[in-house]
């Protein structure tokens, strides 16, 4: 396996470290934003290295590598199966403007005229592309994670609620609803935490000691501090499948979500959490499981045996295993020996 990758502001420094030893990393310079003449220069980048590995297999990760590696493999690689997972629409942000958003959705309905299989992370994300991509070429394969390293959620004190959320304090993320929801629901006995930002990334003033801050931290630490809370909140403009609130659901935590693409895909409502179209109708339900312990522990133990066997990363590598196959019945996991599989990722939210 080979991983042609980009490196952002945000990568950690050991990120090498992440990946087993028998795994070839090969660095391609790429850029966020739309640029003719970087983009240009990345694609060739992309159809040298692609020739290099000679793939089978190509599996491009998020909008911007879903558009260069569809035309590289054209290109470099004709016979391989090729994959793309957009972990995130494009033209789903809400960052942007009309234009911008006709602009991306324009880009993917190119691309994918290129050929390849799209692979959505969620049912909403593929209705998404379907409805609105026009393509008949879709898969769906959710989001996994290893369930055995995610500590179950710790029973607090009686009488005490922490109520929190994971990820960048960022415009995706609705950070301000979330301080919105901590000004309103805050009281001696509830607190808030923003588990990965800092207090300066956060909007607003707040009274005394609202909301408290992890800072940036490693992943360990951040599953450490989920365990800890008794509700998780995910105030999202847009997902794809966020990866911390399937963790928090399989911690055992009941959950109270956005109805956007992934949240909607990943919470039951009334089951394993609640679905709100508003953040006043968030504000209600997150009260409900602040004053039902009862409720919080049912839908905590219904959150958990639920995520534990949908999202289980064994389950899903086997889903993977079978669209990666490559035309035999008997292909097994050492099949995909090296340089059969080529994948490229700048980062599981980057963008155009």
């Amino acid at each position: 396996m080979t991983i042609l990758h980009s490196i952002r502001q945000e990568t950690p420094k050991n990120f090498l470290k992440l990946f087993h030893p028998a795994v070839k990393l090969t660095y391609v310079s790429m850029f966020r934003e739309v640029s003719i003449k970087n983009d240009w220069t990345s694609l060739w980048n992309l159809v040298s290295k692609l020739k290099e590995c000679d793939p089978s297999v190509v599996h491009l990760h998020s909008s911007k590598a879903g558009v260069l590696g569809r035309a590289a493999a054209r290109i470099a690689a004709p016979n391989a199966r090729v994959f793309y997972s957009p972990h995130g629409l494009a033209f789903l942000r809400r960052d942007v403007s009309p234009a911008k958003q006709f602009a991306y959705l324009s880009f993917e309905r190119i691309a994918a005229r290129m050929g390849g299989t799209i692979v959505a992370c969620s049912k909403s994300e593929q209705r998404e592309i379907e409805t609105k991509m026009h393509t008949r070429t879709t898969r769906m394969i959710e989001n996994g994670v290893n369930v055995t390293e995610i500590p179950p959620r710790i029973e607090r004190h009686a009488g005490e609620v922490l109520i929190g959320m994971s990820g960048r304090a960022s415009y995706q993320k609705n950070h301000e609803a979330f301080m919105q929801l901590a000004v309103d629901l805050h009281s001696p006995s509830v607190k808030f935490l923003w588990i990965g930002g800092s207090l300066e990334e956060l909007p607003g003033q707040m009274p005394g000691d609202t909301v408290s801050c992890s800072g940036w931290v490693t992943r360990e630490r951040a599953l450490e501090l989920t365990s800890e809370l008794d509700i998780y909140v995910q105030t999202s403009r847009w997902e794809g499948m966020p990866i911390a609130l399937i963790e928090a659901q399989v911690a055992g935590i009941p959950a109270v979500v956005t109805d956007v693409v992934g949240n909607r895909d990943v919470v039951q409502h009334g089951v394993t959490g609640f679905v709100a179209s508003r953040v006043e109708d968030m504000a209600k339900y997150i009260a409900l499981l602040r004053d039902d312990p009862q409720l919080r522990a049912r839908m905590g133990v219904a959150a958990r045996e639920s995520a534990s066997k949908r999202f289980s990363m064994d389950a899903i590598f086997r889903q993977w295993l079978s669209v990666y196959q490559l035309g035999s019945d008997k292909y097994t996991r050492e099949t995909l020996g090296a340089n059969e599989v080529a994948s490229y990722e700048t980062s599981s939210d980057s963008q155009f």
